[in-house]
């Protein structure tokens, strides 16, 4: 078989662009073809699935794995984003098959919508407080109020550790290793991780004394699951929900609350629900929080698409460039209910389809229902064609959000 077509450009590079923007390299991949092979100056070959039939059946196909041990080997403390092994510390991200469904049958019942639902009121009171908070600051300052920097970081990583039951004492210390494990080099990402892990590690002591809370539920569900989870591995899962509950969901939402500061959801007062529904599902579909799944491996050698895969091959999904696609609307500000459904891989698909998708539809739904309600004068500090994107390689995010926030 032939090998996939070759792409040029480093679609990791970093290249910031306005609000309106899409980053040019999906549409070079996805033209390319549904299967491009990508020469990372720093990884060596990579493989990109642009196409969202094909995605779906990669993230199903248990020959692509997520094992980071199936990684070439000059990657492993090269690439912060690689994970340990496997077979050092298991983890919803690292596992597949057999072990990676019972591992996520003891975290599943901490995130259904149900269960969530329950804690609604909660995460509305942390949406109000803090946005409470800045409201009265930017009022004595007489100066706007920048959601990246004061809310997009605090309200995810607060709601997670609430739902948890990980106290937060110094919520700048956990905000900073977050920063650190998103954005910084390999040292950095491990300090990060590490001071993350002992935020949890003291939560996790304090909930053996207790016998309610959602940490005591997935110690419990831990064991009902049969699966056999040392004190150390259970410490790196929670720190890993902590982390990917805080930083995906921080990238996105500043994206939503653009649109809506910038007056782009339109209700007509009967379909509160439906329309704030419909507008974060579009909003994320167009946003994701990561423009690329997380790294999978093939396992042996791979027929796919016309094209051969060595076995060990790196491979990525474009989430970006498959949910936006050729039809890219910049705002998802006009819902046509007659449109076709859209590509949309914001939360993956197959096995691993985000655990924690609900939970993020439910604090993006939140906040916008939080600032309809208490604040209904907010509105941009800015025009909202001049907000700039700030993209990474594993998460793209505004780089401000200049705010004016008017309490009721």
């Amino acid at each position: 078989m032939p090998d996939a077509p070759r792409v040029t450009e480093d679609p990791f590079v970093a290249s910031g662009s306005r609000i309106g923007d899409r980053p040019a390299v999906h549409d070079t991949l996805r033209r390319a073809g549904p299967l491009v092979q990508v020469e990372v100056p720093v990884s060596g070959p990579v493989w990109i699935v642009t196409e969202d039939a094909l995605a779906r059946e990669v993230l199903s196909d248990p020959r692509f794995a997520k094992d980071p041990a199936l990684a070439p080997a000059h990657w492993h403390g090269l690439d912060p984003s690689l994970e340990p092994p496997a077979s050092e510390v298991r983890s919803l991200t690292t596992l597949d098959g057999t072990e990676h469904r019972r591992l996520r049958s003891a975290h599943a019942p901490a995130f259904t919508r149900r269960r969530l639902l329950l804690g609604r009121d909660r995460i509305a009171t942390i949406a109000r407080d803090l946005l409470t908070e800045l409201a009265e600051e930017s009022s004595r300052t007489g100066e706007p109020t920048d959601l990246v920097a004061r809310f997009t970081t605090h309200y995810p990583l607060m709601v997670i550790c609430d739902l948890l039951g990980v106290p937060l004492d110094d919520l700048a210390q956990a905000k900073q290793a977050s920063e650190a494990m998103t954005h910084g080099d390999a040292a950095q990402v491990s300090a990060g991780f590490g001071e993350l892990e002992a935020m949890v590690a003291a939560a996790i002591r304090t909930s053996k004394e207790r016998d309610t809370g959602t940490l005591t539920d997935l110690i419990a569900e831990r064991a009902r699951a049969e699966f056999d989870v040392s004190d150390d591995e259970l410490l790196y899962m929670i720190t890993g929900l902590i982390f990917a509950g805080q930083v995906t969901t921080e990238s996105f939402l500043g994206f939503l609350l653009a649109h809506q500061l910038a007056g782009h959801l339109v209700t007509t007062g009967d379909d509160d629900d439906d329309a704030i529904d419909a507008f974060v599902t579009e909003a994320l579909r167009l946003y994701p929080p990561s423009p690329f799944t997380l790294w999978r491996f093939t396992t042996t050698e791979i027929d796919i698409a016309g094209v051969t895969l060595p076995a060990g091959a790196p491979v990525l999904v474009d989430i970006e460039g498959i949910n936006t696609g050729p039809s890219h609307r910049p705002a998802p500000c006009a819902f046509d209910p007659g449109r076709p459904p859209q590509p949309d891989l914001t939360f993956g698909d197959g096995p691993h389809v985000c655990i924690g998708a609900q939970l993020a539809l439910l604090e993006a739904r939140v906040v916008i229902a939080v600032l309809r309600e208490d604040f209904p004068d907010a509105h941009l500090a800015v025009p909202f064609a001049e907000l700039e994107r700030d993209p990474s390689v594993h998460a793209r995010r505004l780089a401000g959000l200049p705010t004016w926030l008017r309490r009721r």
